[in-house]
C-alpha cells in the first residue's frame, strides 16, 4: 500500500509536486510557530538585544521575501506568455508541415492525417478522387509560372468553397489534387458532384486581361470496395486517372477492377522495377548468334532479367512494358547497355554485342549521347555494337528515329531491324532507314516447316535481304530441321534454344572458355543445347 502511494506521489506533474512541497513546508512552519510561540520569543529577543538591530534585519528579510514573491509572479506571467508563443509557433509549424504553402490546401501529409483521423467503417463508404489539370503545362510555358501559380490559387479557392461540408481537398504537388468525398454515398451522386466541380474548375479565369482556362481528368476509387488503406485507394484512383487520360481527358472515370487489372499489375511491376533499379536486382543473360554456314558464334544478344528476392523472377514481357509506361525505360536502358558493354569487353574481339532499344528510347532526344556515354565509360568499341529496333518503334516518330539511326551509324554502330514482317509498312521503312541487318521474327520461324505460306514469306524475306545487301538473322530456332531449312533457304545467321539458352555472365565466361580450349568456336547443331525445354516466352525485348 505504502509503495503504491509512493509511486503515485512521484508520478504527479512537477508543478503539483512543487506546490505540495511548499504547502507541507508552510504547514510545518505554521505549526512550529504556534507550538513554540516563536513570534513572542522573537519579540522578547529583540527587546533584550536592541543594540543588535535584529528587528530591522528581520523587517528587511520580510520585505525581500515579498519582493521575491512579486518577482516570482512576474516571472510566471512571462513564462506563461513564452509558453503561449511557443505553442503558437509549434501550431504554425505543424500547419505549414501539413499544408501547401501556395494554395493553403492540405498537402500529402494532410491527406494522410485526414484519412486516419476518422474511424473507418466498411458500412460508411466514401470516395477518394485524384485529378490533375489538362493543359496546365502550356499555361506555364506560354504565360510563365507566375500565371500558373495564380491559376492554382484560384482553383484552390473554388474547390475549397464548392465542396460540401465534411469533404476534404488537398494538393499533392504540381497540378495534381486529391479529394475525399464523404457527402456522396453512391457512385451516381459522386459522379454528379464531380461533374459540377469539373464545370466550376473549367470555367475561364481572367488575370491582368489574360484569359486562362483548363479542364481536369478525374480518377475515382471507392472505400472499401477498391481498397481498405490509403495506398491501395491512391494507386487505384491513379490507375483510373491514367485510363481517363488515355480515353480522351476531361472526364470522370471510376476504377474498374475488370478493365484496369492489367494496368494495376503493371503498376505493381513498375514499383518492383524501381526497387530493382535502386537495389541492383537486374542482370543480363546472353544468347549466342550463330553463322549457319559453319556453326561459328559471331555474337551474343543481351537479354534483360529481373530476379526479385521476394517475388522471384519477373518476365521481361511484364517489366519492359511497365518500364515504358512508368517512364523508367531511359534509366533501365542506360544501366543495362553500359553493363552489357562492360561485360562484353572481356569477350574475344571478333564477337559483337546485340542490344535492344525500345520505342521510348528512340523518342528520347538524348539517346545518342547516352549510347556514347555507355561506350566511353565501358571502353567497348562502337564497331562491335549492334542496336536492334522494331518497325513499330521507328514509325512512332519517323523524323527523330531517322536522325538517331544516322547519328548512331556515324559513330560506327550497326543498326538492325528487329521482328521484321510483324509491323506495318516494312518495305517503306527499309527504303527510308539505313539498316545493316534484318531479323526475321520467331512467329514465322516456328511454323516454317508446317505452314507453306509462312515458308514462302520467309524465303521472300531472305531473297529481299540478299537483294538489299543486308544479312538475314532468324530468331527463335529450336530444332535442327528449322536450322537446316533456313540454311538451305540462304539465311546467314540464327539464334535460339537449339544452340543455347540465354546464359548468365558467369556461365558465358565458362562457355567461351570451353570453346577456346576446344580450339574452335563453331557449334554443332544441338551440341550445346542446354535449355531447349525452357519456355521461349522468357526472351526479353
Amino acid at each position: 500500500m505504502a509503495y503504491r502511494v509512493f509511486r503515485r506521489f512521484f508520478s504527479l506533474h512537477q508543478a503539483w509536486l512543487d506546490l505540495l512541497v511548499i504547502a507541507c513546508l508552510g504547514t510545518f512552519v505554521l505549526w512550529t510557530g504556534i507550538h513554540f510561540d516563536l513570534y513572542e520569543a522573537l519579540t522578547r529577543f529583540n527587546d533584550r538585544h536592541e543594540s543588535w538591530q535584529s528587528d530591522e534585519f528581520i523587517l528587511g528579510f520580510v520585505v525581500m521575501g515579498w519582493c521575491g514573491f512579486a518577482f516570482g509572479i512576474r516571472r510566471v506571467l512571462e513564462l506563461r506568455k513564452e509558453i503561449v508563443g511557443r505553442r503558437a509557433a509549434e501550431k504554425a509549424a505543424i500547419d505549414m508541415a501539413i499544408h501547401d504553402s501556395m494554395t493553403r490546401l492540405p498537402n500529402r501529409r494532410g491527406l494522410d492525417l485526414e484519412f486516419h483521423s476518422r474511424r473507418l467503417c466498411p458500412n460508411d463508404p466514401f470516395f477518394l478522387v485524384l485529378f490533375d489539370l489538362d493543359g496546365f503545362k502550356s499555361v506555364n510555358d506560354v504565360y510563365g509560372h507566375s500565371y500558373g501559380d495564380r491559376l492554382l490559387q484560384e482553383l484552390a479557392d473554388r474547390i475549397r468553397t464548392s465542396l460540401p461540408s465534411g469533404d476534404f481537398a488537398c494538393r499533392l504537388g504540381g497540378d495534381e489534387f486529391a479529394l475525399i468525398i464523404r457527402s456522396a454515398k453512391t457512385a451516381e451522386s459522386a459522379r454528379l458532384l464531380l461533374n459540377q466541380l469539373a464545370s466550376l474548375i473549367s470555367s475561364p479565369m481572367v488575370f491582368d486581361s489574360v484569359r486562362l482556362g483548363t479542364g481536369g481528368t478525374y480518377g475515382v476509387a471507392q472505400y472499401p470496395k477498391d481498397g481498405m488503406d490509403l495506398s491501395s485507394l491512391l494507386r487505384r484512383a491513379d490507375l483510373a486517372l491514367y485510363q481517363g487520360k488515355y480515353d480522351g481527358k476531361n472526364t470522370v472515370r471510376f476504377f474498374d477492377p475488370h478493365r484496369d487489372f492489367h494496368l494495376e499489375e503493371q503498376s505493381q511491376v513498375a514499383q518492383l522495377l524501381r526497387e530493382a533499379l535502386d537495389n541492383g536486382y537486374l542482370s543480363l543473360a546472353y544468347q549466342p548468334i550463330v553463322a549457319l554456314e559453319d556453326g561459328r558464334i559471331v555474337g551474343f544478344e543481351a537479354l534483360a532479367r529481373l530476379n526479385h528476392p521476394v517475388h522471384g523472377p519477373i518476365s521481361p514481357l511484364h517489366f519492359i512494358p511497365a518500364a515504358e509506361r512508368s517512364g523508367l525505360m531511359r534509366e533501365l536502358t542506360t544501366l543495362l547497355l553500359e553493363r552489357a558493354c562492360r561485360e562484353a569487353t572481356a569477350w574475344p574481339e571478333h564477337l559483337w554485342l546485340a542490344f535492344n532499344l525500345s520505342a521510348m528510347d528512340l523518342r528520347d532526344e538524348g539517346l545518342v549521347n547516352r549510347v556514347q556515354g555507355a561506350l566511353q565509360r565501358s571502353g567497348f568499341p562502337s564497331g562491335r555494337l549492334e542496336l536492334e529496333v522494331t518497325e513499330t518503334a521507328v514509325v512512332s516518330d519517323v523524323a527523330l528515329a531517322s536522325k538517331h539511326i544516322e547519328a548512331l551509324h556515324d559513330i560506327g554502330i550497326r543498326m538492325v531491324m528487329d521482328d521484321f514482317g510483324t509491323g506495318y509498312s516494312s518495305l517503306a521503312q527499309l527504303a527510308h532507314f539505313n539498316f545493316d541487318k534484318l531479323k526475321i521474327d520467331r512467329t514465322f520461324i516456328s511454323t516454317v516447316l508446317e505452314n507453306n505460306k509462312n515458308a514462302r514469306i520467309v524465303r521472300a524475306v531472305i531473297r529481299l535481304s540478299e537483294g538489299l545487301g543486308l544479312p538475314a538473322l532468324a530468331e527463335g530456332v529450336e530444332t535442327q530441321e528449322q536450322a537446316q531449312w533456313l540454311s538451305e533457304a540462304g539465311c546467314s545467321m540464327a539464334q535460339g534454344f537449339l544452340f543455347s539458352e540465354p546464359l548468365s555472365e558467369t556461365r558465358l565466361r565458362e562457355f567461351l572458355g570451353a570453346l577456346s580450349k576446344s580450339g574452335h568456336e563453331a557449334l554443332e547443331l544441338g551440341a550445346t543445347s542446354v535449355g531447349a525445354s525452357v519456355d521461349t516466352s522468357c526472351r526479353a525485348r
